[in-house]
Formats: C-alpha cells, structure tokens, sequence
C-alpha cells in the first residue's frame, strides 16, 4: 500500500479508537499532515473501503475500520507506546511484596486492567480462569448494545470452556492478537495476549476498538513478569 493512503488509514483507525466516532473526509484534510487536495483524501479514501478496510455505518458520511483495516493496521502500521512511570511503579511494587506467582498475577492484573480500560484474563493451566476489569470492559460505547452485553456476560459465565483454544492460539514468544472472527471468545471483540512456558495465559478483552498499541505494549513489558 502507498504510504500515504497507509497514513490514512493510521489516522482513521488511532481516531477511532479514541473517540468511537466515525471519521468524515473534512476531519482529515484538516487534521492530516500532507500536501493533498482534499479530493485526493476522499478518493484514497473510497479507495481504502473498496479494498474492504474501512467501511460505512449505517448512513454515516464517516467511515469506520472494518475487521481486515485492524488486522492490516496490526501488521503494518502499529507502532508501540511507552508505559507510563505510574504504572510502571505499581507493578514494580507489586514485584516486591507479592508472596507467591498467582498472588503477583492477579495483582498485575488489576493494575493491566485499570490502565487498559479493558477486562483480563487470566488462566493458570486450563482450569484456573481468573478475570478482572469487567466495569471496564462494559463502559466502553459498544456495550451500550444491550445483546452484546448479555452475548459477553454469558461468555464470561462459560470461559473455562474457552481457555485451551486460546492457549493453542498464543505464544510464548509474542504477543499475539486474535481480533474479530479470529478470537474464540466472540467475534464482535478482540483478545490480545501471551503464554509461559508453565502455560499461563494472560490476556486483555476488549471490543474491536481496543488501543492496539497500548495494550500490546503493556502486555509486552509485562510479560517477563508472568
């Protein structure tokens, strides 16, 4: 893809997660920095919906990541952020007094949580599931949707059932990212997340519109803790 119509859909996508909002051609020939008409940015935009990475919702004149855009945004364009010192002094302190691993995991967990915005999971083997963040996980606007609501709550009721296809799915290497249709919890949301080598599983949920960058940058300084 050319780097300019890269750029627009980066600035789409990071706008969209922040504001949940759909994005219009004005808010981009106003905001992006480049030496385009603004005819250009609404035909690399349609551009961007053909190749099925952005799309419209509902009558909006704005225009939305689809699924693919996230994936493609994911392998090519992410770009990690920096924990902030906060953060990063909560979890050091929780290094300190922890007494045992499962203690210490929570612990991170709920910090992860807070700073995320999101729910996590956390599996200690395949029958041990732990999880937090819920208030979190449901302020987010996509829960507003009363189904989805029920669908994720009953989800969380049945987790356990859950957990050994996500083990299968992450790695021990990397965070991984299972977004939409590819995540086992539910296609209308996201699950990012790692293993150990004594298969814990420690993941943040979220709807689709998660902050990528931030999550997978926190999961990606924690992991060496877990």
């Amino acid at each position: 893809m050319e780097e300019r119509k890269e750029k627009l859909l980066r600035l789409v996508i990071e706008t969209y997660v922040k504001t949940a909002e759909p994005i219009g051609s004005q808010f981009l020939i106003e905001t992006a920095v480049m030496d385009v008409s603004g005819a250009t940015v609404r035909n690399e935009m349609r551009e961007l919906e053909e190749e099925g990475l952005l799309t419209h919702p509902h009558t909006s004149a704005g225009r939305i990541p689809t699924e693919r855009g996230y994936i493609y945004y994911m392998e090519h364009l992410l770009r990690p952020v920096s924990i902030p010192l906060h953060a990063r002094a909560e979890l050091k302190k929780i290094e300190e007094i922890a007494n045992t691993k499962k203690q210490k995991t929570r612990s991170i967990a709920k910090v992860v949580a807070s700073y995320t915005n999101s729910a996590v999971i956390v599996a200690f083997g395949d029958d041990v599931v732990y999880y937090t963040g819920i208030g979190n996980l449901f302020s987010q606007p996509e829960f507003q949707n009363f189904t989805l609501t029920v669908d994720v709550s009953a989800m969380f009721d049945e987790c356990e059932k859950h957990i050994e296809t996500l083990l299968e799915r992450m790695s021990e290497k990397e965070v991984t990212s299972l977004i939409g249709s590819q995540n086992p919890l539910g296609a209308k949301c996201s699950v990012v997340g790692f293993k150990n080598q004594h298969m814990t599983l420690f993941s943040i949920f979220g709807p689709i519109r998660m902050n990528y960058a931030k999550n997978m940058s926190c999961l990606s300084y924690i992991q060496h803790m877990i």
